[in-house]
């Protein structure tokens, strides 16, 4: 499995998730639902002395129901989560329904118990066919997840107002505990490919990663079994797959589940904590959520780090090619002198014409015009330079958000949101974004990293632009000292030294960190600006976090340091 990428939730998975539901939260009221993403619903039931959220994803990359602990509220409304808050209003969950191997669970409401179910919620957990279904009494559809035209498919269409029709019927054969292995074996023979995909051609209910299970829980020695065309695997092997076989078969059909990690990142729900050597314990439902929830915003990290550099990537270029565009116009502007002197030339000839004089005359307006234009030009030199080291810092940013590694990926997330915020809006860019269903930016804003120096001297650390003009400006006082790389992009530094005066050892643990936090990170030693707080000023029209500074002095930070001293000591990053 890739990094970042979640385990696909199969019908073991969902199967175990529905038995926790039926026996804990039928019948409860259905409170409210809201939609984080464009294609996950939230939805909350209230029972007698408990509230139950779930999370359902029809996400073709990682389609899921989950049991979830009480997220935050959503700002904006989606017309779906409006449309089913409103129409299941005061209404009861009297049911939820899952046939055998089928992915298509079906949640029934009625006006109170014992009444006939009045409102239906389907979620069909299919991969990329994944969807969501909001129906009324008759099956009529009220709204869904997203709608299939009949160009898109050619086996149903889904729309508002249509009925809704089952997906096509599963052929293939459903696993069975008292099927032989002898038939078991000329199921799976019929076309020889390999073990895993004779399981997956044959039968309901089998997914990629129940063939790893298979062949973990199995501890047959050779590791990559499944792999291997069923024609040269020896009988030995195979019933031992067979028995792992009939165990899976047995704990899913009687709802024997326990969750436990195997192999690093995967997961699984019927392996017992002792077959395994699993020794965390941890409830299945809590596991589940933990799991994908630490997947799915490493996921979410990497594909906005992605994003981010893509649109540094094409500033960059965008600025390198305006850059080159003044430097050549630099260069044609040098010329202004050699048409002065062919001006000069022609006023100084002994017989001068009309002509001559209109010629000499344009010659100085040339000259003249170039030259005025060199100041011009090598401004718009300073600020085609100046955002490629804007750039190159907000590059610095993102590298340094893995040098915590003890930060959660809620907060990274965070701070790369600012940051790209912040760079659209310096450089005037604008990208398509998704429907802001989250608390305004404004209301939650990452604050700067705050750590203790060895004799209890406060370290401010900014991770953005607007954390370096915070801590620089807002959050210092007279007395504090200021740390930056030299002549290097990265984070301000501010040691806090207005309260008491700074050890040697403190403005060392200071130095090292603006080493640590810096492009420069990777050298061994790095030579670091120390500025008096009274010497720094803010360069106006300069952007956040753009300083001048005065009264220098230069000490070395040591990167390697920084990073032992802020894996010891950082206790919270607020």
């Amino acid at each position: 499995m890739q990094k970042g990428v979640p385990q696909i939730m199969d019908i073991t998975s969902i199967r175990s998730v529905l038995h926790y539901l039926t026996k804990n939260i039928l019948p409860t009221k259905f409170e409210t639902a809201q939609q984080p993403e464009p294609n996950t619903i939230q939805l909350c039931f209230r029972g007698v002395d408990s509230q139950t959220w779930l999370e359902i994803s029809w996400n073709g990359d990682s389609p899921r129901i989950l049991k979830i602990n009480k997220p935050e509220k959503i700002g904006r409304e989606s017309t779906l989560s409006k449309q089913i808050r409103y129409g299941l209003k005061y209404m009861a969950l009297i049911s939820i329904i899952q046939v055998d191997f089928e992915r298509v669970i079906k949640f029934g409401f009625a006006k109170k118990p014992g009444d006939d179910i009045s409102k239906y919620l389907i979620f069909e957990l299919m991969g990329k066919h994944s969807n969501i279904f909001y129906l009324d009494e008759k099956h009529k559809i009220i709204a869904a997840g997203k709608q299939i035209k009949s160009s898109q498919s050619r086996f149903r269409t889904i729309s508002t107002g249509s009925n809704y029709s089952d997906p096509p019927v599963n052929l293939k054969k459903q696993p069975r505990e008292n099927e032989s292995f002898q038939e078991w074996k000329e199921s799976i023979s019929t076309v020889p490919e390999s073990l895993k995909h004779c399981l997956i051609n044959t039968y309901q209910g089998v997914s990629p990663i129940l063939t790893k299970q298979l062949e973990v829980f199995s501890n047959i020695i050779d590791s990559e079994i499944m792999e291997k065309n069923i024609d040269f695997i020896n009988d030995a092997n195979l019933k031992e797959i067979f028995r792992s076989w009939n165990i899976w078969i047995d704990r899913f059909q009687n709802k024997n589940f326990n969750f436990s990690i195997f192999n690093d990142n995967f997961y699984s729900v019927w392996f017992l904590d002792k077959e395994i050597n699993y020794e965390n314990e941890i409830d299945l439902c809590t596991g589940l959520e933990n799991y994908y929830n630490h997947h799915l915003k490493q996921k979410k990290f990497e594909l906005l780090v992605k994003k981010i550099e893509g649109i540094i990537f094409k500033q960059t270029n965008n600025e390198k090619r305006n850059l080159n565009i003044q430097y050549d116009l630099l260069s044609k502007s040098e010329k202004f002198e050699i048409y002065k002197e062919k001006a000069d030339k022609i006023f100084t000839k002994n017989e001068i014409n009309r002509q001559d004089i209109i010629r000499g005359q344009k010659l100085y307006k040339k000259s003249k015009k170039l030259k005025r234009s060199r100041e011009l030009i090598k401004e718009r030199l300073d600020i085609y330079k100046n955002n490629i080291d804007r750039l190159d810092e907000f590059t610095t940013f993102i590298e340094n958000l893995n040098s915590l590694h003890q930060e959660e990926f809620v907060l990274k997330i965070r701070l790369l949101e600012e940051i790209m915020e912040e760079i659209c809006n310096e450089f005037n860019i604008k990208i398509k974004r998704q429907r802001e269903d989250t608390k305004s930016s404004s209301d939650i804003k990452s604050l700067p990293i705050q750590i203790e120096t060895p004799t209890g001297l406060k370290i401010q650390v900014g991770r953005n632009m607007r954390q370096n003009d915070l801590i620089s400006f807002k959050f210092s006082k007279k007395g504090d000292l200021w740390f930056h790389a030299q002549e290097s992009p990265g984070s301000h530094v501010v040691l806090k030294s207005s309260s008491q005066a700074a050890s040697e050892q403190d403005l060392q643990v200071a130095a090292d960190l603006a080493a640590l936090f810096s492009k420069a990170k990777r050298n061994i030693k790095v030579p670091i600006h120390l500025v008096k707080i009274k010497d720094l000023q803010k360069i106006k029209k300069g952007g956040p976090g753009c300083v001048s500074f005065k009264n220098v002095e230069i000490i070395w930070g040591n990167p390697t340091r920084g990073e032992d001293y802020i894996k010891k000591n950082l206790k919270t990053v607020i």
